[in-house]
């Protein structure tokens, strides 16, 4: 190694600055996460510690592009040989998160242009950008046509902004990563980086595990991330959380013991961050933190303690319920008071919290049970259909309590209010329907009764016969028995799927090749669905409605193409179907064939199998170069 001059001719010793620089980086990336903690520990303003480290990252971008740091042009009729001065090439690993530096800057080549393991260092890049908490900086690693799939969003990121929009939350909880598992491809000016890495959250303590993708080009000498997909672990989605039956019964432990601190904030946090509390002695849902801690203010008065007398326990995915009987003792009164309880819980940063808790008081202790025999139940309906016969709305309405919900037959829209159920009959009964029950089952409870079963009603002005399922909950409300619910569907089984087979899902294809020989751009768009969405070849604008569809083909169709299928693979579902595989397109305008990619899945929509989704690709490997082909046993082969 020689000395760089300085302008006074005083050289400068390379190796030792350059050690010193690594060294001086190396202390103060590590200190990085110190400091800043410090900072937001001592500090009011929580954006201290970022000002300042910027004025710190800054400082050192500029020492790094001070003349001290770098060789001045040679003077002119003198070598470098001549003056003793060695050229020392940049590393081609060097980090440069400010910008001062390029990353693998060194000229670009066909093969050989990055090892693995300089392809495996890159994520330390990026780790190390996550540690400065700057979602600039972080953002900064990514090429300037970025794609990043993160793993807690369900939406693509797909330049600057977006990508930094992600990170400025992900940020807060301090994430740091380290690869468990890599796997390392490297190409003709890109290299991929794929498996498993885990992250520790500073702000939390917690470790997540995730799968990663990550592809990189070199921009601007520069090797970035042109797409990154993170994904969490399916297995541990599939498997769900754990929990057995008694440590379900253990979390009413941990709820009773906040209830003996007394202080309700430690027992508004038992519950979930969208948490519903339906108490014993308020009317009023309470829905959020506050509206539960403001609960608890006035129920702590009374030093409640809980047992659980009854318990009946289901564990879900992610979720468990524990349901009965519990009974208090209040400290304050010394009164005990039994009630029933309903606790659903779900698995929350961490934890098990409550999501859902509903407790009422015993009921056949405060109520005195209206009589009604099953027949008397099933008489009920008559008066109901004799208010159909009416052919008056008002006249049904008033069938139903002050609170009834109306869950129709042929509307998506629940009625819950008089006028609601009103406007639905209104049209209903320009049918001039009139109902018969073929088959129910009855229930009778305290001021409630519930029927339910099969009925058909003949439609007076159509002569038409329709079959539903019903369900009627009666409440004795002002007197007399009113419809407290009524729930009427359609029967599940009449409306099965329309029957295609897979070759008639294949032909479905000959009916948009044939629009295409129209070349006519209505006759193709009228081939998609009412709500398509057509992702073509040679755009990147999606195509979500008629008009664009439309547009898009205008232009293709100039080009006279026709379609055939080389491989078609067909999956056929309910009420939809789809086919996908690769297609040739000759170009009848020109001659050319093109190849491609292709996705039509078909709904079935007005009588007719439509495109519903239409995704179109051109072939990766002519672009990207060839990738592995999937292994093929011999037996197979031979077979074959």
């Amino acid at each position: 190694m020689g000395r760089w001059p300085r302008r006074g001719g005083a050289g400068v010793d390379v190796p030792r600055l350059l050690a010193r620089a690594t060294t001086l980086m190396s202390r103060f990336l590590a200190s990085t996460r110190i400091f800043r903690s410090r900072a937001a520990a001592h500090s009011p303003s929580p954006n201290n510690s970022n000002m300042k480290f910027s004025t710190v990252a800054v400082a050192l971008s500029t020492l790094s592009s001070t003349q001290g740091f770098s060789p001045v042009a040679p003077n002119r009729g003198r070598s470098m040989a001549q003056r003793g001065v060695v050229n020392v090439e940049p590393s081609s690993t060097e980090l440069n998160l400010f910008g001062s530096k390029r990353l693998f800057n060194s000229p670009a080549k066909v093969d050989g242009d990055i090892t693995e393991k300089e392809v495996k260092a890159l994520f330390e890049l990026w780790n190390q950008a996550l540690a400065t908490g700057d979602s600039r900086i972080v953002a900064s690693r990514y090429t300037k046509s970025p794609v990043l799939l993160p793993t807690v969003s369900d939406v693509p990121r797909t330049d600057f902004a977006s990508v930094k929009d992600y990170f400025d939350s992900f940020l807060l909880k301090q994430p740091q990563g380290k690869i468990i598992e890599s796997h390392v491809n490297i190409g003709e000016g890109w290299a991929s980086d794929v498996g498993i890495y885990e992250f520790t959250m500073g702000a939390t303590g917690d470790k997540v595990k995730g799968r990663y993708s990550y592809n990189y080009v070199k921009e601007d000498g520069i090797w970035k991330i042109q797409h990154h997909h993170s994904s969490v672990m399916p297995e541990e989605i599939a498997m769900g959380k754990p929990i057995t039956d008694d440590e379900v019964r253990g979390l009413f432990s941990l709820w009773n013991n906040a209830l003996a601190t007394l202080d309700p904030k430690q027992v508004a946090n038992r519950y979930a961050k969208t948490g519903v509390l339906l108490p014993t002695v308020s009317d009023t849902p309470r829905a959020d933190y506050g509206a539960i801690e403001d609960y608890f203010v006035n129920f702590l008065k009374l030093k409640p303690q809980g047992e659980i007398l009854e318990s009946y326990v289901t564990v879900g995915h992610n979720w468990c319920q524990d349901v009965g009987i519990y009974e208090f003792a209040m400290g304050a009164t010394g009164k005990k008071v039994k009630g029933r309880y309903s606790f659903i819980y779900v698995y929350e940063d961490g934890e098990w919290k409550i999501q859902h808790h509903h407790s009422s008081i015993m009921p056949e202790g405060i109520v005195t049970a209206e009589p009604i025999t099953e027949k008397e139940v099933r008489g009920l309906f008559n008066l109901w259909n004799d208010a159909l016969a009416t052919l008056d709305p008002k006249k049904v309405a008033d069938r139903y309590s002050k609170e009834g919900v109306l869950l129709p037959t042929v509307s998506d829209i629940p009625r819950t209010d008089y006028p609601g159920i009103e406007d639905y009959f209104t049209n209903f009964l320009k049918l001039k329907p009139q109902g018969e029950i073929e088959s129910g089952n009855i229930i009778v409870g305290t001021n409630w009764a519930q029927d339910a079963g099969i009925y058909e009603f003949t439609m007076g002005a159509t002569g038409a016969k329709v079959k539903g399922r019903y369900t009627f909950v009666y409440v004795f409300e002002d007197g007399e028995w009113k419809i407290s619910q009524h729930h009427s569907s359609v029967m599940p089984e009449a409306s099965k799927p329309k029957e295609i087979s897979e070759e008639e899902v294949k032909n479905l294809f000959q009916l948009w090749n044939s629009a295409l020989a129209t070349e006519d751009p209505d006759a193709v768009a009228k081939r998609y669905a009412s709500k398509a969405v057509l992702l073509p070849t040679v755009s990147d604008v999606p195509r979500t409605d008629y008009a664009l569809i439309k547009d898009y083909f205008v232009g293709f169709l100039k080009k006279k193409p026709q379609g055939e299928i080389l491989e078609s693979n067909v999956t056929i579902g309910h009420n939809w179907c789809q086919d996908a595989g690769i297609y040739e397109f000759t170009m009848g305008a020109t001659g050319d064939k093109v190849k491609g990619r292709y996705s039509f899945v078909y709904v079935y929509e007005d009588g007719e199998w439509k495109i519903s989704h239409h995704h179109s690709s051109v072939m990766p490997e002519a672009f990207l170069g060839p990738a592995p082909k999937p292994a093929v046993d011999a037996k197979e082969t031979v077979s074959a």
